[in-house]
């Protein structure tokens, strides 16, 4: 049995030894997981646990207090009665067998890293005071990361979805010139009395994007803060950057923070798609997507070893309900396993109004969007 981890971040794998795929891809993932096999113990269901993957026998078990975990349901078949079970007993998603093996490692990631910044690049742990503009007003925060492509901010005051700030990453920080970037905040909470700021990078020339790996490159070793008297040396401090918890580390597995890292940016290209047709489909709004950008997409088929990939451009954003993409270039061949693909999908949504198919996807190639 796999030791027991974080709650936030770990897997309670509930079954009668038939998961045993699913529990070789969280060993192959090397996720922090408990396996149940013989009911619950009182304790499991105070977990704070980061996903429970679960099979129809063992739904009666999931009864959690408050705030319940995500759930998958991995199911041998299908019928309205099991949906509405489903349903009843909370749990997000149903995925029948047979599904691609990758499908279902895209969704474990998507369910567990899908956190409010979706990093593209790799980040560094930075805890340095800086200063952001929105408008004409100046605010002070903390940087508790950075990455090619954005940043996370600890602020004093909030600053909703959507809106456009200007990031000043100041002389002391950098080791030379300070310099200002362009920055849209794609999602903010509040977290022990700060306002928490992901925000994505825009505008950014080749130029500022060679200041922003500099600044990257000073914190290679590990998060740091500005040391009075320091010639603006940054100083390396255990715990300076309060950042996300890491998934912890099980008995032989790989550093769970570059592990943690690793599984969050392959996480931020998982797109679960809806409302599928042979023209494209709907996903959730995504910081890595623009109007007018075209996207290689995986789309994960049971039927094939290997994805089928395809060519989608973002056709509109329409908001809290997601972003339309609509495939162009379609190969006959692409065109039948679509087809295919459209009336069966493995992966339902039984909570939903309309208990739509979803299909699971990874983003390829991104392209700049056209003016």
């Amino acid at each position: 049995m796999a030791t027991e981890t974080s709650p936030r971040t770990a897997v309670l794998l509930l079954h009668d030894g038939e998961l045993a795929d699913v529990r070789a891809l969280l060993v192959a993932l090397a996720l922090p997981f408990a396996e149940r096999r013989n009911g619950l113990a009182g304790s499991d269901l105070e977990q704070r646990w980061g996903l429970v993957l679960v099979t129809p026998r063992r739904l009666a078990l999931l009864r959690f207090g408050g705030r319940a975990p995500a759930c998958i349901a991995i199911c041998d078949r299908d019928s309205r009665t099991l949906r509405q079970a489903l349903r009843r007993a909370g749990i997000g998603l149903m995925v029948r067998r047979p599904f691609h093996p990758a499908a279902l490692r895209a969704l474990v990631l998507h369910a567990l890293y899908r956190g409010p910044e979706r990093r593209r690049d790799e980040r560094r742990a930075i805890g340095a005071p800086v200063t952001f503009r929105r408008g004409l007003r100046r605010h002070h925060a903390i940087l508790a990361d950075l990455s090619e492509g954005g940043c996370c901010l600890l602020a004093e005051h909030p600053v909703a979805e959507g809106r456009r700030i200007t990031l000043h990453l100041p002389a002391e920080l950098c080791g030379g010139s300070g310099f200002g970037v362009r920055a849209r905040v794609v999602r903010q909470r509040r977290e022990a009395g700060e306002h928490v700021l992901s925000a994505s990078f825009e505008g950014l020339g080749e130029r500022k994007r060679a200041q922003v790996r500099a600044v990257l490159e000073r914190f290679a070793d590990g998060p740091a803060v500005l040391a009075s008297g320091d010639a603006g040396r940054p100083t390396r401090v255990a715990g300076a950057c309060p950042a996300e918890p890491a998934t912890s580390q099980a008995a032989g597995a790989p550093d769970s923070t570059r592990m943690s890292v690793a599984l969050d940016e392959q996480a931020a290209r998982v797109l679960l798609g809806r409302e599928l047709s042979l023209g494209g489909m709907r996903v959730d709004r995504d910081a890595l997507l623009r109007v007018g950008q075209d996207v290689r997409l995986a789309l994960h088929v049971s039927s094939l070893e290997a994805p089928l990939v395809v060519t989608a451009r973002v056709h509109r954003d329409e908001g809290a309900r997601g972003m339309v993409l609509r495939f162009h270039a379609l190969s006959r061949d692409d065109t039948r396993h679509l087809t295919a693909l459209v009336d069966a999908l493995p992966v339902v949504e039984p909570g939903a109004q309309e208990e739509s198919g979803v299909v699971v996807s990874e983003i390829l190639e991104l392209a700049k969007a056209i003016a």
